[in-house]
């Protein structure tokens, strides 16, 4: 979902760039890349005239770009007229420094140039270009949906690609993917062409689509192990085996899995913020979360401590091939649930 922090959404957005009409500033800020770069596109589509990117185009890497050269690519006029789209991914990378010299350009934009910054976190209104972005032009946000959204988001995703998508087929579609938006708008597109005339979307087809393979949700077996149940782990380890993984290219997750628990009791008991939290461990959304802050509770220092050794342990057991990783790695799951 896209907010608008100046009352804009981007279908507002959409509608102005199809008439012609452009800021010299756009600043897409959030966690939802697909949607970002999705914007960009329909940006440029109507920007650039005759579609001719390469001459009228700059792409920049906040954490490489000097802030030189794109205030340059932004105030250098357009090859053969129209305009010049600077495009910086990743501009909260810029350095204070760096940040401060592109807000300064700001202060006189460019009339016939616009300038993209994609901030892939919630801004902040401490930061010179920031508070310069939004004074020059249009800022959005792109929130990634809570996991109790999705259905709703891939029903409104399909409708986009001209299918109507009934509610247990879009369960069911997220129960296959899991909650990876780009993930889930290509298989969207699969189902629209698999589909072909027919403008519903049902389960049956979801599973027919993906040959009724079982695809783990997001961190299933993270919180299966997490929650010790021993069941649910070992299933779902034979799924991820049934996929094709090797047993002992399993332990690795199995290690991030705990490394993450103890992580999380650092965090925590250094006072750091909850969704600081979840931004630094990657667990962005609601059920995970919940099973993670189950998990925080339920396992002490020690535990976790004895369970980073075992797992240790197994790493050079395999190694040196003392351990047969089929056997051993069913073993070892059972012994840390």
């Amino acid at each position: 979902m896209a907010y608008a922090a100046k009352g804009d959404s981007l279908a507002d957005l959409s509608a102005r760039w199809a008439a012609g009409s452009f800021d010299p500033v756009y600043f897409f800020a959030g966690p939802d890349t697909l949607q970002k770069e999705e914007a960009v596109s329909l940006l440029l589509k109507h920007f650039i005239k005759d579609g001719d990117l390469g001459l009228n185009v700059d792409k920049f890497d906040g954490e490489t770009a000097s802030a030189g050269s794109i205030v340059n690519a932004y105030h250098t006029l357009p090859f053969l007229g129209g305009g010049r789209l600077v495009l910086v991914r990743r501009a909260h990378e810029l350095s204070t420094d760096e940040a401060e010299i592109v807000a300064e350009a700001l202060e006189k934009p460019s009339p016939v140039n616009c300038l993209v910054l994609l901030w892939d976190e919630k801004a902040e209104g401490r930061s010179a270009l920031v508070r310069a972005a939004r004074a020059a032009g249009k800022e959005l946000t792109f929130w990634v949906p809570f996991e109790d959204q999705l259905p709703r988001w891939i029903i409104e995703r399909a409708r986009t690609a001209g299918k109507t998508m009934k509610p247990d087929a879009a369960r069911a579609l997220l129960e296959a993917v899991g909650p990876n938006l780009p993930d889930l708008a290509q298989e969207i597109e699969k189902l629209a062409l698999y589909v072909k005339d027919s403008p519903v979307v049902e389960a049956a087809d979801v599973e027919a689509s993906s040959g009724g393979n079982r695809t783990l949700q997001f961190m299933e077996w993270e919180r299966a192990l997490w929650s010790r149940d021993k069941t649910k782990a070992l299933e779902l380890m034979g799924v991820l085996k049934a996929q094709g993984q090797a047993p002992e290219s399993l332990l690795p997750q199995l290690a991030r899995a705990y490394q993450k628990l103890l992580m999380g009791k650092a965090l925590k008991s250094e006072g750091v913020p909850t969704q600081e939290m979840w931004e630094r461990l990657w667990i962005r959304t609601r059920t995970p979360q919940q099973a993670f802050e189950r998990a925080l509770e339920s396992h002490g220092w020690d535990e976790l401590m004895e369970a980073l050794e075992t797992l240790a342990a197994a790493d050079e057991a395999l190694k040196t091939g003392r351990m047969d990783p089929e056997t051993g790695m069913t073993l070892l799951v059972g012994k840390l649930t």
